[in-house]
Formats: structure tokens, sequence, C-alpha cells
């Protein structure tokens, strides 16, 4: 009888440690259910924007950055990835927050990649936006950002822009690739979004940018004062007309750099080429009236038909300008 403890001893000590490593278990799960992503509070003070090109689809950005975690574990070059060609951070500095965590502070100069819109050119507006990206996926860090003291520099100039505002968002990307390790596929990272927003500055008078355009419309306009019998007069006013469109969608393209997509200055090229020709064929079958031997009728004709297309045209010019002023 006294052996039969020793005996049930091994047994009640495994099963005591089971027990153990159950609630050990049971523990970090609780504590991996509850475990909330750090979340470091981000701002910016944008010193600079310049070389915005088109051709190239790209610009450069100058930045005060700063980042409060109050973890206390940011590391500024380990943590952050800028999604741009090239990047120069300098000035960083470090110090403890009052909080326990600390205060990352630094000068970011990129030069990044940007998509521009040149659908309303040339009285478009640009959203240059800059964007950075955390190392680790959303599990583990979000950014929340400094919306109180993100500001752009009120001596930030641009030569042929209109700085307008500036932005900083938050958003989150999923990159659809494991990059070749064994796990990770379809992580979400937390980004943060800089954004500029300029405008191109626009000339006191209204028609300065379209010329060309303008002057080639009243020449068509002005042919129609010429009596239908001159063609050759009206087909020589026609061609300098058509000559004054083209220079003008030529010099256009020219300032972009490359050419846009169908854009405002293609919309308003075609209903002047559009009104060029209308009024060209209106004068060769107004003359072919005339000649067979009554001026007067063609003559009637050709003015009420050259008011329509011009009214028409006009319509038609004003309803695609009506959002780009």
């Amino acid at each position: 009888m006294g052996a039969r403890p020793l005996i049930q001893f091994p047994i009640l000590a495994a099963a005591l440690l089971r027990l153990c490593c159950a609630a050990v278990v049971a523990i970090a799960a609780v504590a991996a259910a509850g475990a909330q992503p750090r979340e470091v509070r981000a701002g910016a003070f944008v010193t600079s924007v310049s070389d915005i090109d088109a051709s190239e689809g790209t610009f450069r950005i100058a930045f005060y950055a700063w980042f409060h975690d109050p973890a206390g574990r940011f590391e500024l070059e380990r943590d952050l990835y800028i999604v741009a060609r090239s990047v120069t951070i300098a000035e960083t500095t470090v110090e403890p927050s009052p909080d326990g965590g600390t205060y990352t502070f630094a000068r970011i100069e990129a030069y990044a990649d940007q998509e521009f819109d040149f659908r309303d050119f040339p009285f478009d507006r640009q959203r240059l936006t800059l964007r950075m990206e955390a190392s680790e996926n959303t599990d583990a860090l979000r950014f929340a950002p400094d919306l109180e003291d993100s500001h752009v520099s009120e001596y930030l100039t641009l030569i042929g822009w209109r700085v307008e505002g500036m932005a900083i968002e938050t958003a989150e990307h999923v990159y659809e690739t494991n990059f070749g390790y064994w796990q990770g596929r379809g992580d979400a990272f937390a980004q943060l979004l800089l954004t500029v927003e300029v405008a191109r500055v626009r000339s006191p008078v209204f028609i300065d940018d379209f010329l060309g355009f303008t002057f080639a419309f009243v020449v068509t306009a002005l042919t129609f004062v010429v009596s239908c019998t001159e063609l050759g007069l009206r087909v020589g006013m026609t061609t300098g007309s058509l000559f004054a469109a083209v220079t003008n969608l030529v010099r256009l393209d020219d300032a972009v750099g490359f050419k846009p997509a169908f854009g405002l200055v293609d919309r308003l090229a075609f209903l002047i080429f559009g009104a060029i020709v209308t009024s060209l064929v209106i004068s060769l079958a107004t003359h072919r009236l005339a000649k067979r031997g009554d001026p007067d009728r063609a003559n009637r004709l050709d003015t009420a038909l050259g008011l329509t297309n011009l009214g028409v045209y006009l319509a038609l010019i004003a309803w695609t300008m009506r959002g780009a002023w």
C-alpha cells in the first residue's frame, strides 16, 4: 500500500505539466488575438516643389516629416519606404516623447513619378502625390495623419503654377505576391499619401492661349461678308484660318512637352477645323449656285448657312469651355 503514491506521482506530474502547457498556449492565443497594430502619428511640412516634368512624368518635392510612435520602436529608414525614383533623407533626429514613445524628425527630398491629367490643359490642375509605405503589414503598423500641423510653406512658389493647398491621407496597398517568400501573399501595407495641389497660372487675357484659334474663327466668319462669287478670295481667307489654327495647336502641344490624351485643346482644334471645313463647303456650294445664274439667291443662302454654321460651332465651343475657366 505504501508504494502506490510513488507509482502515481509521475502520472500526476505529467497531467499538471499538460495543464500548464495548455494554459500558456491559451494565454498566448488570447494575447495574440487582442494585440493591436501600433499606430504612428505622421505629419509633413512641404517647403519646395520643383522640376514638374510632364514629358518624363516626374516632379521633385522637399519637406520636413515627423513620426510619433507611442511604442518607441519607429526607425525612419527601417520602417518607411518612400515610393520614388530617388530619395534623400537628412537632418534626422530622434528624441523621447512625454508619453514614453519616440519623436522622429527628418528632412526628406524625393524625385517621384506622377501621372499627369492634361484633359483641361492649359487650364489644368494637378495633384502631385508622393507615397510613403510602412515596411510592416497593417497587422503590425498603421499610420495616423497629423492634419492639424501638416501644411505647405507660404513661401513656396512655382514658375507657371499656383499652389492651392496640400493634403496628407492614409491608404492601404495590397501586394499580390509574396516576393518569393513562403508566406505573406495578399498582405496589406499602410501608406501615407502626401499631396500638393497646383493649378497652372492663367493669362489675364482669356484668349491668350487660344489666339490662333480665335483668329481662325474670326477670319472664317469674315469669309461670309465676302460675296460667294469671290471664291478665290474666300479660299485664301480659309487657308489663312487653317494656318493660324494649326500653328496654335502645335504651340500648345509643344508647351505640354508631348502629345497628351484627347483633351480640351484637341476638342477645340477639332471644332475650329470643323468650322473652317464647313465654311469652305458652303462657299463651294453657293459659288456653284451663283454660277448657274442666280447670285442674289446664292448670297442669301450663303449668309443663312454661314450664320447657322458659326452659331452652331460657337455654341459647341462655349459648351466645351464651360468648365475650364
